[in-house]
């Protein structure tokens, strides 16, 4: 309520769904928040059936998504390489800010702006060393990152940003309203014990379409933002374009297997060179008395005979060498008596052909993340050609650094909110970019190096 004269009281009435509310002096919402003309964005209810008996919304059919994830990469080397490529080409060579209205008029040739106010709070909190390397890793692979904003003592300022790990972080449910108010923070959101989780965490998730009424009603100093692609379908988490890869007997359990099975047939194969064929009447023809010895002398001069043959063609110094054998031959049928017949055995091992081949998967695994295979050294699948020339390298560099602009600014996004709110470069609002070095033919650059900005130009809010 508020106190109008000595004798007068008057409360401040606001208009809800079923009627009206007396608000305390401690809320006084913004006109933005009760005018019918900047009302919240219409949402429908979210489905019944989402319903998991939980305070927070499911990440995934076991809420595990995001770590399994993450497990499945573990498992397979080349995904593992192709999101630390897709993460490299995200953070390009560091974060470069820009006044805005110098960069909508010069475009490229806008300089770097370097202030010692936003240069020491950036290393206060570790951006480039801790928040922006860490946010780039998270919009990779899930696809959604999560920071933690922290305000000064006056709410002035944005004092504090720190990367809160997607596998770490869950949204709560929709309200009677559908909008979500909190950003869940739990260490054990990655063991599926998080319910359990005493220590768990819930603050307030930055509203940006209400975006005064947020701050002023916000209790605390800390509160919580989500990025993310708004891909088709999303209701709470955006949902990769990669996931495919990850679905049961996909792509990516397909590549996991390949060891597996590779490691089970070494482990029981029988490796042979050469299968050697002695017809028992060679052993006559050279011993006029073989029908008159034991078992055991007839053993023993077989063995001697392989262990001859064994040390006359095994070792590096006997490549090459040759093998004479003499034999018999009927002088009116023909028949051959005593003749030796060695066959070599074909070597799967040495050819490649017996291990299952993992490369389409490798392909598969680094296309669907959205990279051209020649950056990691893959061949084109079903090609005979090498993994890409020189020129293929560096066109597709080039246009990945480009494509990725979009992704870049989402990510920034928490940033440049910061610069604005902050009020950094006074007048002159500042933006941030990532650096790029886009790469040439020698013959139009000599060192083959040409500087890029990763990002537009930005409009004005």
């Amino acid at each position: 309520m508020t106190k109008i004269a000595d004798d007068k009281i008057a409360f401040n009435i606001i208009q809800t769904d079923d009627g009206v509310m007396a608000l305390h002096d401690g809320h006084i919402p913004s006109r933005r928040a009760v005018s019918p003309v900047n009302a919240d964005k219409t949402t429908p209810p979210v489905p019944t059936w989402t319903e998991n008996g939980t305070r927070w919304a499911h990440w995934g059919d076991n809420d595990l998504l995001p770590t399994s994830m993450r497990e499945k990469v573990e498992q397979v080397p080349m995904a593992g390489r192709a999101i630390e490529k897709r993460v490299q080409f995200m953070q390009g060579e560091g974060i470069v800010w820009y006044y805005q209205d110098d960069l909508q008029k010069n475009g490229a040739d806008a300089e770097p702006v370097y202030l010692p106010e936003v240069q020491d709070w950036m290393e206060a909190n570790r951006i480039l060393t801790e928040w922006w390397p860490a946010q780039c890793a998270d919009f990779c692979l899930p696809f959604n990152c999560f920071s933690e904003m922290i305000l000064s003592l006056d709410r002035t300022k944005v004092t504090g940003l720190y990367h809160v790990a997607a596998e770490h972080a869950r949204l709560s449910k929709a309200n009677k309203s559908n909008q979500v108010d909190f950003l869940v923070y739990s260490m054990h959101f990655p063991f599926g014990t998080a319910e359990n989780d005493l220590n768990r965490v819930a603050m307030p998730l930055y509203k940006w379409y209400d975006h005064a009424a947020f701050l002023e009603g916000l209790r605390g100093r800390k509160f919580g933002w989500h990025t993310r692609f708004p891909t088709p379908g999303m209701i709470y988490y955006a949902r990769p374009w990669w996931l495919g890869l990850f679905k049961e007997n996909g792509w990516m359990d397909v590549s996991a297997g390949v060891p597996k099975i590779v490691r089970a047939m070494q482990k029981n194969q029988v490796s042979l060179k050469y299968l050697i064929l002695f017809p028992e009447d060679y052993f006559i023809f050279r011993n006029p008395e073989w029908n008159s010895y034991d078992p055991a002398k007839r053993q023993e001069i077989i063995d001697k005979k392989q262990a001859e043959i064994n040390s006359y063609l095994s070792g590096e110094e006997n490549a090459g060498k040759s093998l004479m054998s003499i034999f018999k031959q009927h002088e009116i049928s023909g028949a051959q008596f005593g003749k030796i017949e060695i066959i070599a055995i074909d070597d799967k091992a040495k050819q490649g052909t017996w291990v299952p081949d993992s490369s389409a998967a490798d392909w598969q695994i680094v296309a669907g993340f959205g990279l051209d295979p020649s950056q990691i050294g893959l061949a084109p699948e079903g090609g005979s050609m090498g993994a890409g020339s020189g020129s293929d390298k560096m066109q597709s560099f080039n246009q990945h650094i480009t494509l990725n602009t979009p992704d870049q600014r989402l990510v920034l996004e928490p940033l440049n909110w910061i610069a604005k709110y902050n009020k950094w470069g006074g007048s002159r609002r500042l933006v941030c970019m990532v650096k790029h070095t886009s790469l040439t033919t020698q013959d139009k650059e000599r060192s083959g190096l040409n500087p890029q900005r990763g990002g537009d130009n930005p409009s004005e809010e």
